[in-house]
């Protein structure tokens, strides 16, 4: 008789790339049923989802033998509270937003007493917290000291039997991807920096994807090299990078971000702050900004056009291939 699979819940509260990538790495070998914590605003909201959280897991957290949450917030409470009471596994992947406090712009699931108290005993009480990059891990230790922690990179990989050529000549383009909706991700996300450097380099185009309708006002007086994208599918997002020459990540919060890896791995050229997991992602590869610094950033762009992509390609391959998550992650749920 087969063995039967262990069942995990597996939640979350935005489905973005990376928690899908989770997903499919665990469903490949387990049982795997999502519980989404629908992100909302405002006490009441948030309260009912709590509510409902409750009930699903006094009714059904029996069903498991591993709970897996990616952040740690206020979906993360209850499901180590459960788990931790019922003697069975819990992991907390931390992304960046979790260990961040950032109060002039409201950002981080430590900027609120009580948001802050329910993250860290996620973490101290999980049976290990996984942050997708060292610096998140060092952040995890100073802020949570008796948390249990081991560092997985988010994992990147070309699409199946995909080849093109790094070194083809690329268009005059500056490249940043955000889903944008409001004002705290145009200021966490670096915007207002990708903006002021357009208006210093005004024969490159400046390209952002990912700006709701709600939040095109943000950018105006809009320059007239400067041109906003509504989100778009993975395969259109894979075209900007191979038309752009320059990636930029001027983040003032980050984790690994994962469009500026996968614009690395497509020959974009990385402009970045060094913020959270973005040095480790540039490294050597690009321009590391330790404070914002336009000029250094225009001069860079106007003097490095010709760096190498596919070393720039290989590097990320190198540290961050898929593979690796997959191992490391099936490794450590057994």
């Amino acid at each position: 008789m087969a063995e039967a699979k262990q069942k995990i819940l597996f939640i979350y509260s935005p489905w973005t790339t990376f928690t899908k990538t989770d997903y499919d790495i665990l469903a490949s070998k387990y049982e795997v049923v999502k519980y989404q914590f629908k992100p909302k605003k405002g006490l009441i909201k948030v309260s009912i989802q709590f509510l409902k959280q409750l009930f699903y897991l006094a009714f059904n957290i029996w069903r498991f033998d591993i709970v897996y949450v990616w952040f740690g917030d206020f979906h993360s409470f209850l499901p180590v509270l459960f788990a931790r009471i019922l003697g069975k596994k819990s992991f907390v992947v931390i992304g960046g937003y979790d260990v961040a406090n950032i109060p002039e712009i409201n950002y981080g699931s430590l900027n609120r007493p009580l948001r802050k108290k329910l993250t860290l005993f996620s973490f101290r009480h999980a049976t290990l917290c996984l942050p997708v990059v060292e610096g998140l891990e060092e952040k995890l230790k100073q802020i949570c000291p008796k948390a249990k922690s081991k560092t997985i990179h988010t994992g990147y990989q070309f699409q199946l039997n995909e080849r093109f050529d790094f070194d083809a000549t690329r268009e005059k383009i500056v490249l940043t991807v955000s889903i944008t909706e409001n004002y705290q991700r145009y200021m966490v996300k670096g915007l207002d920096r990708f903006k002021e450097l357009a208006e210093k380099l005004p024969e490159y185009k400046f390209i952002v994807v990912g700006v709701k309708e709600a939040a095109k006002s943000l950018f105006e007086p809009i320059p007239k090299n400067l041109f906003l994208f509504p989100p778009v599918e993975q395969h259109e997002l894979i075209n900007f990078y191979k038309q752009a020459s320059y990636y930029a990540q001027f983040s003032r919060s980050e984790g690994l971000p994962n469009a500026l890896c996968e614009a690395m791995l497509y020959g974009c050229v990385p402009l970045g702050m060094e913020v959270g997991g973005i040095a480790s992602a540039i490294n050597t590869d690009g321009l590391l900004l330790k404070d914002w610094a336009p000029e250094i950033c225009m001069n860079y762009v106007l003097s490095n056009s010709r760096l190498n992509r596919t070393q720039i390609s290989n590097e990320i391959l190198n540290k961050f291939e898929l593979k690796n998550r997959i191992k490391m992650l099936l490794e450590i749920i057994y």
